[in-house]
């Protein structure tokens, strides 16, 4: 038997052993251990998504153009084609990060680990809203600033 609540193995016991979840509450049913591999890979495999592809993709960057700024080779538009290519594929892969971690929260409800990184997502979406808010009353101050001066 397993607990419905948290998929803990149990045994003739009055609560689970893990979670307390009461024996009424328990289900004799095998198939409602929650599969928190499926979880945990999908997880993962997001996690790797959402921060090494932008991180590797300016690596390559680097290790292809070098730190110079004023070369021609940064100049061109081999290196702007470049970045928009990595740009392009950065979020792609945080969108398809966001999917994997919903995929996971829908299929493994139970798991702590897709709930952790899900609101990790959270978190870092509703700081990305802020810095964006605190940016554009930044500027709107600068540009208030401008036509002062004119």
């Amino acid at each position: 038997m397993y607990c419905s609540n948290c998929g803990e193995e149990l045994n003739n016991n009055k609560y689970c052993p893990k979670c307390g979840t009461k024996q009424e509450e328990i289900v004799k049913d095998d198939s409602v251990k929650p599969n928190n591999h499926l979880a945990n890979v999908l997880c993962t495999i997001s996690l790797c998504l959402y921060f090494g592809m932008p991180i590797l993709s300016v690596i390559i960057y680097i290790i292809t153009f070098g730190l110079t700024i004023n070369s021609d080779v940064t100049d061109s538009g081999v290196a702007s084609l470049f970045l928009s290519g990595f740009s392009l594929v950065a979020w792609a892969s945080r969108i398809t990060a966001y999917v994997l971690m919903i995929i996971a929260r829908v299929k493994c409800p139970k798991s702590t680990y897709a709930k952790v990184v899900m609101w990790i997502y959270i978190a870092l979406f509703v700081m990305g809203l802020v810095a964006l808010v605190v940016m554009m009353i930044t500027c709107a101050g600068i540009l208030v600033e401008c036509a002062r001066h004119f």
